[in-house]
């Protein structure tokens, strides 16, 4: 493993990164009297700009990133159950000064495999079929490094379809405090009810013609990387009723990525 330590960064301009369902455990989230609110933005700083500070920060450094999604739609038809509940799960290993990345999803919406990647190529386990094959890198792939979507940059912004993402990140966001998230110092920041969403995200509608409940969370370290995100959307008429996301970052700067033995095994893909 090649690991760097995160760059210093000024804390002025920094935020936050996505999430979902229920703040995860970290041992207690406990005050931190080590850490100065004074070293954390106000709460009006919090916008999309986190995704680039963030970027550039894990860009020098291993890390491990947790997803989570759930969604539940309405049931149109009388004969089945009124709802349908999809949950997906995510679990992405970075090199970055390596190029090397490892993904495990289950779920859903990703179905139940594994990427892993060497900067140069992709190779693809199906849990499901058992097969794998190897891939060129794709545009929209997160390990593609000269894609704009590379660790996650500008991956919120309201071009590329993850409307609910950048959604969350506009909202008004109010400072709760410094406490301590994973061992490590943050400021938790939350957005509450669905006054807190811009009305732009409800086609100019009144946010509360579209929704019932909206709430969020980010928490932020002093080196402005996010730390945890986590959203939630409530529809008041809608077929998908409720959708919830979460991004939990951990071992930052103690990650290692190894090339899986099922690599050798992979055929040439399409």
């Amino acid at each position: 493993m090649r690991a760097s330590p995160l760059s210093a960064i000024a804390v002025a301009a920094l935020l936050i990164f996505a999430g979902c369902s229920g703040l995860p455990s970290s041992g207690g989230n406990t005050p931190s009297p080590d850490a100065s609110p004074d070293e954390f933005p106000n709460a009006s700083a919090v916008d999309r700009l986190v995704f680039e500070r963030h970027a550039t920060a894990m860009g020098n450094t291993s890390f491990t990133l947790t997803t989570v999604k759930n969604r539940t739609d309405r049931v149109l038809h009388t004969s089945e159950e009124d709802f349908k509940h999809m949950n997906d799960t995510g679990r992405i290993l970075a090199e970055p000064g390596d190029s090397q990345y490892l993904v495990h999803t289950t779920g859903y919406f990703s179905g139940n495999g594994s990427t892993y990647s060497n900067g140069s190529a992709e190779y693809v386990f199906s849990r499901e079929n058992d097969w794998t094959e190897v891939q060129n890198l794709s545009p929209v792939s997160v390990f593609n490094e000269s894609s704009d979507r590379y660790l996650w940059r500008g991956l919120f912004s309201n071009d590329t379809g993850m409307q609910l993402d950048h959604a969350a990140i506009d909202a008004t966001f109010e400072r709760e405090g410094v406490e301590t998230f994973q061992e490590v110092p943050v400021m938790r920041y939350e957005a509450t009810g669905v006054n807190a969403l811009s009305d732009s995200w409800a086609g100019g509608e009144n946010a509360s013609s579209w929704y019932e409940e909206f709430s969020a969370t980010l928490l932020l370290d002093e080196d402005g990387v996010i730390r945890h995100y986590e959203y939630e959307f409530v529809w008041s008429e809608y077929q998908t009723r409720r959708v919830s996301r979460s991004y939990t970052l951990s071992d930052v700067g103690s990650t290692d990525v190894e090339k899986p033995e099922w690599v050798a095994n992979a055929t040439a893909g399409p």
